[in-house]
């Protein structure tokens, strides 16, 4: 039913308005209603006390109310913010200031803890960074320094660590160079029942890059190592590709380690790591056949393992698919050089070398 009904505020004549003006007029006569929340003297007290050292967002936040709400509060209580935090970046004690938060970012502190610390949003520490062309992570990179609390150190070098690290990978490589087609970044080794090929890979890399893989198995018989970090990825990629039938490396990683520069030491070490993935040991009484094989399907890669076979001076074979190393001579250069990490395969090495007549 729509009826009629009079409406008056203070001091102005009485009107006849609707059912729907009603609802409206109800509000103005009433500004309890409509009234917003209303600041109580500790939320002002706050205010007076944090609007020096904090934000207005992060005054916000505390309070619980809009940026507006706050913004509006302290202009009228306080006035502008001529004494700001933005002050905190003038004249010489400015410079220290700034200095300290980038060396707080140079030193691996991840960003979201460097706004927690020194009360700045994102905007301004990232201009404060690129006035000192300090490189931005980017989203993996945060996330990477979010979960292991600092960036990978990254050694401009091929030593025997990374050298394992690559040629562990180019036989049993977890993700191949291709999966930046997704955006992804996952380093690490299928190391099958062999926990500890995967344990030896993993020690490896901590100690090449100060940071830790996880360990897991995935399945039955499938132990894994892996992390994702677009630092490493690009750092091992300065070196090698890697892929199952692309696996290789850089022309300028081969001609370094064939050069007077690579110790034989280093070399040998490395394809230990590539022997541990894919090579096997082979022995069969009746044919008196005694070998250390390695298979591949990437007859380039097995090409460049052998140039490095080569470079230690270790006699071996080469075929379409494979490297064979045999006789008791080169067996035993074998394990002086290379051998196993592989407690099972190391046994197996021995115990067919044992079985050698010796004159």
């Amino acid at each position: 039913m729509i009826g009629l009904f009079a409406c008056r505020s203070a001091g102005e004549t009485p009107q006849v308005v609707s059912v729907v003006s009603l609802h409206f007029c109800l509000l103005f006569a009433y500004p309890a209603l409509g009234e917003l929340r209303v600041w109580t003297q500790s939320e002002i007290s706050v205010l007076r006390k944090f609007w020096r050292s904090m934000t207005d967002r992060e005054l916000s936040t505390l309070l619980d109310r809009t940026l507006e709400a706050v913004r509006s509060r302290r202009q009228d209580f306080l006035g502008p913010r001529w004494i700001s935090p933005s002050k905190r970046w003038e004249g010489r004690s400015g410079k220290v200031f700034e200095k300290d938060v980038v060396r707080k970012y140079l030193n691996g502190a991840s960003q979201s803890q460097i706004a927690l610390r020194f009360h700045i949003e994102w905007r301004k520490l990232r201009q404060v960074l690129l006035s000192h062309r300090v490189p931005i992570r980017g989203k993996s990179q945060q996330m990477f320094m979010d979960l292991h609390g600092r960036s990978p150190k990254i050694r401009l070098r091929l030593n025997r660590s990374k050298l394992y690290i690559i040629f562990a990978m180019f036989g049993d490589g977890l993700r191949p160079t291709s999966q930046t087609k997704q955006r992804t970044h996952i380093i690490g080794i299928a190391a099958g029942k062999d926990r500890d090929f995967a344990e030896n890979w993993i020690s490896e890399f901590e100690q090449e890059y100060s940071v830790r893989p996880a360990l897991r198995t995935v399945g039955i018989n499938n132990i894994q190592a892996s992390i994702s970090s677009l630092d490493i990825w690009n750092d091992l990629h300065r070196y090698a590709s890697f892929g199952t039938r692309s696996w290789g490396l850089r022309k300028e990683a081969l001609g370094h380690l064939t050069s007077d520069e690579a110790s034989r030491t280093d070399v040998g070490y490395g394809l230990r790591g590539f022997f541990d993935a894919d090579g096997s040991v082979k022995y069969q009484a009746k044919r008196s056949s005694r070998q250390v094989t390695v298979t591949s399907v990437n007859p380039e890669g097995l090409r460049q393992v052998s140039t490095l076979l080569g470079k230690i001076g270790l006699r071996h074979s080469v075929y379409e698919d494979s490297i064979a190393i045999f006789g008791r001579r080169n067996l035993l250069d074998y394990q002086r050089m290379i051998g196993f990490g592989i407690a099972r395969k190391n046994e197996a090495l021995n115990n067919m070398i044992s079985t050698f007549r010796v004159r």
